[in-house]
């Protein structure tokens, strides 16, 4: 199994189970340390420009960018795990909240995957994943993947060829998607093996998450 690099933000916040492995990295985002503090878990890093933090315990060697940057946090702690080496991304703490952020934070998803590397927008109901000309495979036995459990798939790139659509309810073969046309919502799964693929284009797919 690949090492993961779990970062956490700001955002809405969920109820996570994870056992981390020695080669995984954790990146607290600004606000995400105060995650990190509520569910127990330390930072390998802990970076931003501690707008939105509430701790008063922030670690002496925390990351400190200046309010003025390009980069949102977020994208920060991409860069970082990127730059370690992490192709795998599991992300807490990016959804809801302030509308721009979550938006910025599904582009980020599109620049991981134009990055050679995945990744995974967790938040209270919600998981978002972006693939760039390439597949996501939602397997039958996931918890998510029940008969009538929603999911939705959207180009974020202006037109995604081919992109082909099994194992939901509403199957297609090589369409073209477009950024502004919503023609993938409200799709549902079925309980069978789902796959979602474009051969050129970034796609997002977002589905509901079952209550723990």
């Amino acid at each position: 199994m690949e090492p993961i690099c779990y970062i956490f933000g700001a955002g809405e916040r969920s109820d996570i189970n994870i056992s981390l492995n020695p080669d995984d990295l954790v990146i607290a985002a600004d606000g995400g340390f105060d995650y990190l503090e509520e569910v127990g878990l330390r930072a390998d890093f802990v970076l931003g420009d501690f707008d939105s933090v509430i701790s008063y315990d922030l670690p002496s060697d925390a990351i400190r960018y200046p309010r003025d940057k390009d980069d949102t946090d977020m994208m920060l702690a991409v860069k970082l795990g990127l730059e370690k080496g992490y192709t795998d991304f599991v992300i807490y703490g990016g959804l809801g909240g302030r509308l721009d952020h979550t938006l910025a934070n599904i582009q980020t998803l599109v620049y991981l995957s134009k990055n050679n590397a995945t990744g995974i927008l967790y938040g209270k109901d919600t998981a978002i994943r972006a693939v760039n000309s390439g597949s996501i495979v939602l397997g039958k036995d996931s918890s998510f993947n029940v008969a009538g459990n929603y999911i939705s798939v959207f180009s974020l790139d202006r037109h995604c060829h081919n992109v082909t659509i099994s194992g939901l309810k509403y199957e297609v073969s090589g369409a073209d998607f477009y950024n502004h046309l919503p023609m993938g919502v409200s799709n549902e799964f079925t309980g069978k093996r789902a796959v979602i693929s474009a051969t050129k284009g970034s796609i997002a797919v977002l589905y509901h998450l079952p209550e723990q």
